[in-house]
């Protein structure tokens, strides 16, 4: 899963991407190289199965490979840069297929993240954790928010929550949604065990929690919704929404691996888009649950780039990769690992 390609590989994919099978020549041009590097990093490709061929000799063509869309990152900016009708997505609408996608896209850990919960694990509390515990919770409720649109700044925030004083010249409502933020991740420090076996129940409460006094309906949505910047439409219906939250949730329960269970939440919730509203918020808190339940750091995504982020997401709902989101979501694991120093529950 670690392999390491060339930029000069990445700009091939690029070219690959709307699946159309393209010969050596067409693609040479395309990345303005020599023959002999076109064919260096093809013949690379295809011995990774990022790239098949059909034909021969001189009439052999190259189309991307599933199992390339899935691992290989693309430059987000260049992508979001298109119009999302003219991105060529191979998805519009909502592919089951996708959802077993996740299972292996992390394999093992980096170490600092499993040292990081082999500690958590082994050592008791402190005055220290639960100093961080706090300083957690004001990061994680701020950019969480922050990703929402939310307009307080990280000080607002730590006032708002220790001092309940609210930020002057914002809506009120901007402090309710950092609160039930705190409200949520409260709940699920709570309840870790709770979520070692992801439910339906178990996703209403977060939602429910992040949600409060919004003005958002709860449970699942009941009318169509659109995301803003991609052609990709989830499910309209609610009979039908309710089917694939369940072979999501059973998709999630049969995956072994926590870190790749949580990463699997943090995904394929907002794809789906369960709710009216909320579902991004939902599935970070729902993804820190599971992470928590195995003992592993949550995260407070305090540096995530939010375009980058939504980006991601965009990527695997139009394309099927999962290769942005997964090194975004890993990025943040190792970070807070490194940052944070949780007290046992």
């Amino acid at each position: 899963m670690n392999v390491t390609i060339s930029e000069r590989a990445k700009k091939i994919l690029r070219v690959l991407a709307n699946g159309e099978a393209l010969p050596r020549a067409a693609i040479e041009k395309s990345i303005n190289e020599t023959r002999i590097n076109t064919i260096r990093e093809l013949n690379r490709l295809v011995e990774l199965r990022y790239v098949q061929t059909s034909g021969e000799a001189r009439a052999t063509t190259y189309t991307i490979t599933d199992h390339a869309r899935i691992v290989v990152l693309w430059d987000i900016e260049e992508y979001l840069a298109e119009e999302p009708d003219k991105r060529h997505a191979r998805y519009t609408g909502t592919e089951p297929e996708l959802f077993k996608s996740v299972k292996g896209i992390i394999g093992t850990p980096p170490p600092a993240i499993e040292n990081a919960a082999h500690h958590r694990r082994t050592v008791g509390d402190s005055v220290t954790a639960r100093k961080d515990l706090e300083r957690f919770v004001i990061e994680l409720s701020w950019k969480s928010s922050k990703i929402e649109g939310n307009t307080y700044t990280l000080l607002d925030t730590e006032r708002l929550i220790k001092e309940a004083q609210e930020a002057s010249g914002h809506a009120h409502s901007e402090a309710v949604m950092i609160l039930n933020h705190k409200r949520a991740f409260d709940y699920i420090w709570t309840h870790q065990k709770t979520f070692r076996t992801l439910t339906k129940q178990g996703i209403e409460e977060v939602h429910e929690l992040l949600v409060k006094g919004l003005d958002v309906p709860v449970g699942l949505r009941e009318t169509p919704v659109g995301i803003t910047g991609t052609v990709y439409v989830p499910p309209a219906s609610k009979v039908e929404l309710a089917s694939y939250l369940r072979d999501i949730i059973d998709t999630i329960n049969n995956i072994d691996q926590p870190v790749e269970k949580a990463m699997a939440c943090l995904v394929l919730l907002p794809y789906l888009q369960v709710f009216a509203d909320g579902n991004k918020r939902t599935s970070r808190l729902v993804a820190n649950a599971v992470l928590l339940a195995y003992g592993y750091p949550p995260l407070s995504y305090r540096s995530i780039d939010e375009q980058a982020y939504k980006g991601a997401l965009i990527l695997f709902y139009e394309q099927g990769s999962l290769a942005n989101i997964r090194e975004l979501y890993l990025k943040q694991l190792e970070e807070s690992a490194s940052s944070y120093f949780f007290p046992i529950r």
